[in-house]
């Protein structure tokens, strides 16, 4: 997320920033819970996509699918609400 999320919105202050991001991972949690747990787990938890595995019971290639999906799905959310 950190890659992506300074160029989501320049001009945008910080805590505007981090209100939009909390929103859409809020829609992705409505839509996708799972894809919405990997998101906080590797970006807020700091995990790593071995860890994300184990704690999810998934596998590691699961992880970077979701992780890949979310990110994306994230990005035109938060595009489409800004």
């Amino acid at each position: 997320l950190s890659d992506w999320s300074s160029d989501v919105c320049s001009s945008d202050l910080p805590d505007e920033k981090a209100v939009l991001i909390d929103e859409a991972l809020k829609r992705l949690q409505a839509q996708d819970p799972e894809k919405a747990r990997v998101v906080i787990l590797k970006f807020f938890e700091g995990l790593t996509n071995k860890e994300v595995a184990e704690c999810m019971e998934v596998n590691e290639r699961t992880v970077d699918r979701y992780w890949a999906y979310a990110k994306v799905w994230l990005l035109q959310s938060i595009r489409s609400h800004a």
